[in-house]
């Protein structure tokens, strides 16, 4: 199993369009979001990582070298970060679609043992979701008989039982078909769209299980409430975690 980390975004909402570090290099605690997820990754005993860099590509490499092996890490640049957006980069790491793999954006902070949940070679699509009251902007699922069948924005509010995290696991059985939604998502001028986008296009062929948060902490890092939230709230939380574990 490897870990493909999508981190090529500038990160324009969190800091109002100035220039800045990557989003995925902003500190909670002593180290980076990417450095935490990809400590967690090793903690798990996945130690191969896709990294898709874009936006301050040179920094954010050197940042990842420091938390992994150069040989245990591919980085895809996406050059055309700035007009494009999740699915592109995703599409852009397919050749690396061999095994089980790990999907992160490279802006959610999260507690432990939800990684836990969804590392395993069960052989199924797991995708990890926060039971909540969505509004129009969460990326929202529909469930019937404990499988997903639409997962995008617009899903109805009725329907929707909660926001997909942005974490999840690809089995392996389920790469060739994911990868053809990602390239005819491409195909037809979807390259700025979320790479749920394919997601929701393969959910009638393939089995897509829902894996619930159970009110484990979690947070995608937005804007500069959320960074604010995560450092304050969220971390706490994980900290005192970890360290009960020692």
């Amino acid at each position: 199993m490897k870990a493909i980390i999508l981190a090529a975004g500038r990160g324009m909402r969190l800091n109002e369009g100035r220039s800045s570090i990557p989003k995925s290099m902003e500190m909670i605690g002593d180290q980076s979001i990417i450095h935490y997820q990809i400590e967690q990754c090793l903690k798990c005993g996945i130690n191969k990582f896709v990294v898709v860099v874009g936006y301050e590509k040179v920094m954010l490499t050197e940042h990842v070298l420091k938390k992994v092996n150069k040989n245990h890490v591919h980085f895809i640049e996406n050059q055309y970060f700035a007009t494009t957006n999740t699915l592109h980069s995703l599409y852009l790491t397919s050749k690396y679609f061999s095994e089980d793999f790990i999907y992160f954006n490279a802006d959610v902070f999260f507690h432990p043992e939800l990684l836990k949940k969804i590392v395993n070679d069960n052989g199924k699509t797991e995708l990890l979701i926060e039971k909540k009251d969505c509004g129009e902007e969460e990326v929202k699922v529909a469930i019937e008989n404990n499988r997903i069948v639409e997962i995008h924005k617009q899903v109805d509010l009725g329907k929707s039982v909660g926001e997909f995290i942005g974490i999840g696991k690809f089995a392996y059985k389920d790469l060739e078909s994911f990868k053809e939604a990602l390239e005819l998502g491409v195909n037809n001028g979807h390259s700025n769209n979320y790479f749920e986008y394919a997601v929701n296009m393969i959910s009638s062929i393939c089995e897509l299980r829902p894996v619930f948060t159970d009110g484990l902490p979690c947070i995608e890092i937005d804007f500069q409430d959320d960074l604010q939230r995560a450092r304050e709230v969220i971390y706490p939380q994980v900290k005192s975690f970890i360290d009960s574990q020692e």
